[in-house]
């Protein structure tokens, strides 16, 4: 949310005509809608719900409003206390992708279980 807002203080600053101003902005608006609707609010068909990882470090997610489980792997990941973050490519995508938990998302234990299993699994190159 912070880069949207940044960039639509940048595009103030920066001298070009207003009508590529208000261009920007409404990319930028939208582009900040679109993330808090998938991440955040996990709203509409492209937010994941669930996510399971099996023994061999494959993982498996559930969009929103499906029953089917898709199987995928995690290309990157980023892991703290209070936020992780993952890359996820799936097998009936084209494009990775991304999934942020935080802490306050999920029940602490499982949560603590779910970073300790992602920090011992390596990410294949």
């Amino acid at each position: 949310m912070f880069v949207h807002l940044g960039g639509m203080l940048l595009l103030m600053t920066v001298p070009v005509a207003w009508s590529l101003r208000i261009i920007g902005w409404l990319l930028l608006g939208a582009s900040l809608y679109r993330a808090l609707r998938v991440h955040a609010w996990r709203l509409g068909p492209s937010a994941i719900e669930a996510i399971e990882m099996d023994g061999e470090g494959m993982v498996s997610v559930r969009f929103t409003g499906r029953e089917d489980w898709c199987p995928g792997e995690i290309t990157t990941r980023f892991i703290h206390p209070w936020l992780t973050l993952l890359s996820l490519k799936l097998e009936n995508r084209r494009w990775p992708v991304s999934l942020a938990i935080t802490a306050d998302a999920v029940e602490p234990e499982p949560f603590r279980r779910w970073r300790v299993a992602l920090r011992l699994r390596t990410v294949p190159a």
